[in-house]
């Protein structure tokens, strides 16, 4: 009786879980998508502001902390100009990196998480390359229990495609295994079905649009062309895509 009775004031003492405010994440997250069609740095640090704000009021909750490193990683490319815009890309991709980590520690059989983290150390060689062996062999170790813990993860798949993309070639790096690993995600998307409305459901459209950049580092314009039309069909609002990418390669493969 008197171990029941601790056992239940214990139980009683922990944290309550607030509940997660799932049309508040569908709203951040919609605004997320929108400002990435639109390519809006604004508009993505605002969508990371909502997510953030839905941190602060439950930050045990391992997704929300997910959604802003998510964030992170999709501002970050456009911060690699001048030496100005790479003082702020630094300050995002650390803290992606940070929160990215918070979610992997809140939640350590998150794969998702660990993979994002990996995605964004990778852009994090863009501001410092120093720390391309050091972040290296720990990415690879990170991605590979990163696969173990979500095999089915498309995500996690189409993240360590693009980090391939940009790994030298003596380390399995380059377009050709890079563009085996995304075939892989696009299949994994195809089979894949998200019921919760916090849980992580981007990059339909991500992954052909990348496997579209690795075929064209091959020469292999028409199998980009192809690819990016996937991506269109998978989300036809993609203004990267549907603005730059399609119409570049459709006419490189005009003139050959």
């Amino acid at each position: 009786m008197k171990y029941a009775l601790v056992l239940a004031t214990m139980l009683f003492a922990l944290p309550a879980h607030a509940a997660v405010d799932a049309n508040a994440v569908k709203a951040a997250k919609q605004a997320l998508q929108e400002a990435v069609n639109k390519g809006s740095v604004d508009g993505m640090l605002a969508a990371r502001g909502q997510f953030d704000a839905l941190s602060s009021t439950d930050p045990s909750n391992p997704l929300l902390h997910y959604w802003v490193a998510a964030c992170d990683w999709r501002v970050v490319p456009f911060f690699m100009g001048s030496d100005e815009n790479k003082a702020k890309g630094k300050r995002w991709v650390d803290e992606g990196i940070a929160r990215a980590g918070k979610a992997y520690e809140l939640d350590p059989k998150s794969g998702e998480a660990l993979a994002l983290r990996c995605g964004l150390m990778g852009l994090s060689l863009q501001f410092d390359s120093s720390q391309m062996m050091k972040l290296g062999i720990q990415m690879e170790g990170d991605m590979s229990h990163a696969k173990d813990l979500a095999p089915k993860s498309p995500r996690v798949e189409l993240l360590d495609g693009i980090n391939t993309l940009y790994k030298p070639g003596f380390v399995g790096g380059g377009a050709g295994p890079a563009r085996a690993k995304l075939d892989k995600a696009g299949a994994l998307f195809a089979a894949e079905t998200v019921t919760d409305p916090a849980a992580p459901d981007w990059g339909k459209d991500d992954v052909w649009t990348w496997n579209g950049r690795a075929a064209m580092k091959e020469g292999d314009t028409k199998a980009a062309v192809e690819s990016y039309k996937k991506a269109l069909a998978a989300n036809p609002n993609n203004g990267w895509v549907k603005g730059s990418l399609l119409p570049e390669a459709e006419k490189k493969l005009a003139a050959n």
